[in-house]
């Protein structure tokens, strides 16, 4: 008798030592613990300041879906326009229409409203060295761009938002050969880059990618008809 509650002591024993330890071990990730990444797809950007050159608009929005990327949980797809077909045709039905064929989630119609690059070259006073004064001439840039971005939902084509940034860079003893517009975005390289306005523009991309990240409660995930299944064929009545 003795030995059989032993016996029942030790099974018990064992089965909570057993249940604490899968209570101790990480569960494996179930398919609903993963977030949805919402698709947002990012048309070439219009440009209505004139600074820019054929291919600028494509190239914002290039940049722009290269930091949601980076900064955040979305996935963003550049979406090409057709041939013959200009950005600045594209309104937001005909956006919700390219998104819905795309298969993404959210659509980004923007604009450059601004892009400014002013130059000021003025006299700086340098240090006194045995009774003489040393100075020469400054030159400095100073540089804005503001973007306009309206996002739709594919799913029932209604806007999202529309969001305006602005971002501004400055510079001085600039190098001769420095980007002062939009146009240069695609040509100039590091040049660009490196030059207030591209580094204005660079702001401005960060701070539209993190409105745009903000707005992900107002996004639906789109999700199209099922294509109709093939009708079986007849048979024959025998």
């Amino acid at each position: 008798m003795r030995s059989v509650r032993l016996a029942c002591l030790v099974s018990l024993s064992l089965l909570m030592l057993g249940a604490w330890t899968l209570r101790g071990q990480e569960q494996p990730t179930s398919l609903s613990d993963f977030k949805y990444q919402y698709k947002v797809g990012v048309l070439p950007f219009v440009d209505n300041t004139g600074s820019g050159g054929q291919d600028t608009g494509a190239a914002i929005g290039r940049a722009v879906q290269a930091e949601l990327a980076h900064s955040t949980e979305l996935v963003g797809r550049v979406l090409k326009l057709d041939e013959g077909v200009n950005a600045e045709d594209v309104d937001g039905e005909k956006a919700v229409e390219m998104g819905r064929a795309r298969k993404v989630d959210v659509v980004l119609v923007g604009t450059v409203l601004e892009a400014t690059s002013e130059e000021a070259e003025h006299n700086a006073q340098g240090p006194s060295i045995f009774g003489q004064t040393l100075g020469g001439r400054a030159h400095s840039v100073k540089a804005v761009v503001t973007l306009q971005g309206d996002l739709f939902n594919s799913a029932n084509g209604k806007k999202i938002d529309s969001v305006r940034v602005t971002g501004r860079a400055s510079e001085t003893k600039v190098a001769a050969d420095a980007s002062t517009s939009l146009g240069s975005i695609s040509t100039a390289g590091n040049s660009f880059q490196n030059s207030p306005i591209g580094k204005a523009l660079h702001n401005a991309v960060g701070e539209l990618v993190k409105k745009i990240s903000a707005d992900q409660p107002k996004m639906i995930r789109y999700q199209p008809a099922a294509e109709a299944a093939p009708a079986a064929p007849e048979t024959e009545n025998k």
